[in-house]
């Protein structure tokens, strides 16, 4: 009798064992998740989350973009809010603003851009395997549209530099 509660000992503590690195391991996924959630959303990276949760700031920028005195058909470079923002005007008027969010040099450099008309991506000229939209500023590369802005706000990049 002593031997078949010995042996059964054994089993119930393996289980918990097991049980004990199944709960690490998710807590340990769980946060890790939770950590990378925060991290996309901390660091600037464009995205929908990032679009969002800055919604206002970025629309303040585009706003005050369209204040600076600009020539249809031309393009200029300035820093808004603590951003870089690059503004191109078309012939008939229009605007498209480019706000780079994250600059890291040689990593890369990532942002929106924000056009009163809706942009079309389409192969990139000198990279025909990345997507583009017409833009001013230097980052010709578009990521994906943001959710629910019609195709006028795309999230773009150059990692290319």
């Amino acid at each position: 009798m002593g031997e078949v509660f010995e042996r059964g000992k054994k089993v119930a503590l393996a289980k918990l064992k097991r049980f004990w690195w199944v709960l690490v391991v998710l807590v340990l996924l769980i946060s890790g998740t939770g950590v990378y959630a925060a991290w996309l959303i901390k660091s600037g990276l464009p995205g929908n989350a990032d679009f969002y949760l800055k919604r206002s700031k970025y629309e303040s920028i585009v706003a005050k973009a369209k204040s600076v005195s600009l020539a249809p058909g031309a393009q200029t470079q300035t820093r808004l809010d603590g951003l870089v923002v690059d503004i191109g005007r078309g012939p008939s008027g229009s605007y498209t603003i480019t706000i780079t969010t994250v600059d890291w040099h040689h990593a890369g450099m990532y942002g929106y851009v924000f056009s009163d008309v809706q942009l079309t991506p389409h192969p990139n000229v000198n990279y025909p395997n990345f997507q583009s939209v017409a833009n001013p500023g230097d980052m010709p590369f578009v990521d994906k549209s943001i959710v629910g802005q019609d195709g006028r706000w795309w999230a773009v990049y150059n990692n290319l530099l």
